[in-house]
């Protein structure tokens, strides 16, 4: 069985771990933008979920878009 590793979200319910990929899909930038947000405070920072990978608790990021709808939809300049 292959399951994703989790993280523990608000609700206490397991959360499940999102790629790169996916991350760069919902929030839609790049991920070039992403690195330089991320040390910039402007993005939650990955976690490392393995010897060469990375990955962002879905929470994180559902929480984030929120927090930041309105300059997503803008499509503000990185």
């Amino acid at each position: 069985m292959n399951q994703e590793p989790t993280a523990a979200g608000n609700s206490g319910t397991p959360d499940r771990y999102l790629r790169e990929p996916e991350v760069l899909e919902r929030v839609g930038v790049s991920g070039i933008t992403l690195r330089r947000w991320e040390p910039q405070g402007r993005f939650p920072k990955r976690h490392k979920i393995g010897p060469r990978i990375v990955a962002w608790p879905e929470s994180e990021i559902n929480n984030w878009m929120a927090a930041n709808a309105t300059s997503i939809n803008q499509k503000a300049p990185s």
